[in-house]
């Protein structure tokens, strides 16, 4: 007789991400704030490029032979990003107008190198499942790992659709027709059936390259409408989204030259409302919501950096490095408030000469810098990257205390009693249930600590933090089978599980592929005059940013 057994096997244990559950109303955020656009979906030409592929292939072959059509669908992805590729080396070698973030460049690069020097270049070398230099796994490539979600969501195609994806009638099919008005999609295919690309191949499909849009009229005026939502389309959704693009465009507009436009220098700008040098950023008054809503977004990624660096220096405190270091604590509360004592932590307590948390607050009011000078060593955005920096150069454990301690103190300062946390932004309270420390917990907790002696508030920072990464990892082991523990209760007392500590680290809020979207569809481009080939707008660029910004 045949006796399952798997049900008492240990979960599989993964390497996880988010272990404190503090970046998911992050994500919450710029999902609200910018949807339609995804940390994945870099370039604005696959948004219509996928759409006519679709669209083209139905018009030449048969709708029953699924087999051809992955196969195809491959070639023709591979021969996509070729295309680009060679288009920059052969113009002015600019990857961002051309090959950046292209799907499988980094497969094809070496691929064109070979073909330049005379080798021959076969797709299905790329393409084949079973091939060492496959260009991607997926069997619909970028498609359906990257765009497919997101096109689904602009209803520009239909994915539940099959035996493949397939286009809307009111808004791909169209798209897919004006594209094929300006490209050669008779030789691209003929260039897919033949499976070998030649040099010459490649320079007669420039106008599939990504930076071809802008020329592409007809195109280019219906990306704009849905990015920009022009039409109205989308609801809320589009709104959000075309003031999102306005917001960055107008911190393009307002940016002193020598500074170029960053996720940096964005994150600064609209979480301080101030330009570089303190100077007031003046945003329209129809986008200062959005401003306004972004640095909750900021806020809200400074203290899950703060956090999930108390988790890492806790965890490296707990792993001995000799048998000499081994300690045992029952529980997470009896280690917190052991470490709390140690030296290099009454070394930070006392730096700030402070009795109680809320003495400490006082002293942190009266020395920090205002909320405009998002420069100055002590203010909270350059706290948070000296808190990730330190960490990535192994700084000591009371260097890197001091560093987040501040950063909380900053934070609960600069915190506004009357407004709600999340401001207007859909996150209600049950969104929150699954992620404990968040900005609505954070001001009741430092309310809390208040009267607390600091090494006290510490103790209770410190058990936070790990009795929620418990709790987020015993729901991901719920919900999915698989561990995420970094820490565990056992009969020894709790111990660290694994030898990789994960690092702090920020969000990441979709702003570098929308750039390269405005970019793409001719919204911003590069000042050439200037040493730094600062970011400008162009005319078409600021038309969009004044409709926008009413």
């Amino acid at each position: 007789m045949k006796i399952e057994t798997s049900w008492v096997s240990p979960p599989q244990s993964i390497g996880g991400l988010d272990h404190l559950g503090t970046q998911a109303p992050c994500v919450l955020i710029y999902g609200q704030l910018l949807p339609g656009i995804t940390n994945v979906t870099d370039r604005a030409r696959y948004y219509s490029f996928y759409p006519w592929l679709i669209w083209s292939f139905d018009l030449r072959y048969s709708k029953d032979d699924p087999v051809r059509f992955v196969e195809f669908f491959r070639r023709a992805d591979c021969l996509f990003t070729l295309i680009a590729e060679r288009h920059a080396r052969t113009t002015d070698h600019d990857n961002e107008r051309h090959g950046m973030a292209m799907v499988g460049r980094v497969q094809l690069v070496s691929a064109l190198d070979r073909l330049v020097a005379g080798q021959a270049l076969i797709l299905s070398d790329f393409t084949s499942q079973e091939s060492p230099t496959r260009y991607f796994k997926n069997p619909l490539g970028g498609l359906a790992q990257y765009y497919a979600g997101t096109l689904s969501d602009l209803s520009l195609m239909d994915g539940a659709a099959r035996p493949w994806f397939m286009n809307t009638e009111e808004y791909g099919l169209p798209l897919a027709e004006k594209v094929d008005s300006f490209v050669p999609g008779d030789l691209f295919w003929r260039v897919v059936e033949a499976n070998e690309v030649t040099v010459a191949d490649l320079d007669e499909l420039t106008q599939f390259c990504a930076c071809q849009i802008p020329q592409s009229q007809d195109e280019c005026r219906t990306l704009t409408e849905i990015y920009f939502d022009s039409l109205n389309v989308y609801d809320d959704e589009g709104r959000q989204r075309r003031r999102s693009l306005a917001l960055i465009q107008q911190l393009v507009a307002s940016l002193p030259d020598g500074f170029d436009l960053s996720e940096a220098i964005f994150r600064a700008c609209a979480y301080a409302g101030a330009l570089p040098n303190a100077q007031p950023w003046n945003v329209p008054e129809a986008l200062q919501a959005t401003r306004a809503n972004w640095a909750i977004y900021v806020r809200n990624d400074l203290l899950s950096v703060a956090c999930q660096l108390i988790l890492a220096l806790s965890l490296r405190e707990l792993q001995p490095q000799t048998s000499a270091e081994l300690r045992s604590f029952r529980s997470v509360e009896s280690f917190s408030a052991w470490f709390s004592k140690t030296l290099a932590i009454s070394a930070v307590i006392e730096q700030f000469e402070s009795d109680t948390f809320g003495d400490l607050l006082d002293g942190i009011e009266n020395r920090a810098p205002q909320l405009a000078a998002w420069e100055n060593e002590t203010h909270e955005m350059q706290l948070g990257k000296k808190l990730l920096d330190g960490w990535n150069r192994g700084e000591r454990t009371d260097e890197l205390m001091l560093l987040a301690l501040t950063l909380l103190a900053t934070l609960v300062i600069r915190d506004d009693p009357n407004q709600t946390p999340y401001g207007n932004l859909a996150v209600p309270s049950e969104a929150l249930t699954d992620y404990p420390i968040n900005l609505a917990s954070f001001r009741q907790r430092a309310d809390q600590w208040r009267a607390m002696p600091v090494s006290e508030m510490l103790t209770d920072l410190m058990t936070w933090c790990l009795n929620t990464h418990l709790r987020v990892a015993l729901r991901k082991l719920r919900q999915t089978g698989r561990s995420t523990f970094h820490l565990r209760p056992t009969e020894r007392g709790i111990e660290v599980v694994g030898t990789e500590i994960p690092p702090p680290a920020p969000t990441t809020p979709r702003f570098s592929p929308a750039v390269q979207i405005l970019r793409d569809i001719g919204v911003l481009t590069r000042d050439l005059t200037m040493p730094n080939r600062q970011t400008r707008l162009t005319p078409v660029g600021r038309e969009l940013m004044e409709a926008a910004s009413v």
